[in-house]
């Protein structure tokens, strides 16, 4: 389940545009950051320390401090808050048209409006018409 979140694989759109841009570019948005790292540790149960080892070994504004204790909350050994975020609804809360989805995922380039946050409820019929059926499933339920 790593490779596919550091591929921007997970059929998960938020996770995977944030991942390829990642990838791209060597940067993502600190509301992209938390996400995918709430997403790596607490659903898909990979432990923290690869994420961070990922994010410093492609970050352009990679700090040792920010990025290691920040991986240290994200995992929930602070001691405090854990934020488990739910990607359907912060893709729609920081992306309600879809753009940055559209923009990063090039299989889901024509799929219409706020559809693209969760593409698995497309039918097969659409997939093929909007051209996203390459787009993989969600890993998880």
């Amino acid at each position: 389940e790593f490779r596919l979140w550091a591929e921007g694989r997970t059929g998960y759109p938020l996770v995977d545009a944030c991942m390829r841009e990642l990838k791209a570019t060597g940067w993502i948005s600190n509301r992209g950051r938390q996400n995918v790292a709430s997403f790596l540790v607490l659903d898909l149960d990979v432990d923290w320390r690869r994420g961070a080892d990922w994010f410093e070994s492609h970050l352009l504004d990679y700090d040792v401090a920010s990025n290691w204790c920040n991986w240290v909350a994200a995992a929930g050994l602070t001691g405090g808050r854990i934020n488990r975020f739910n990607m359907i609804r912060q893709s729609r809360l920081y992306d309600p048209s879809g753009e940055y989805l559209r923009h990063w995922l090039h299989e889901l380039r024509s799929v219409p409006g706020d559809r693209a946050h969760e593409p698995w409820q497309l039918s097969e019929e659409e997939r093929t018409r909007y051209g996203s059926a390459d787009y993989p499933p969600p890993c998880i339920d």
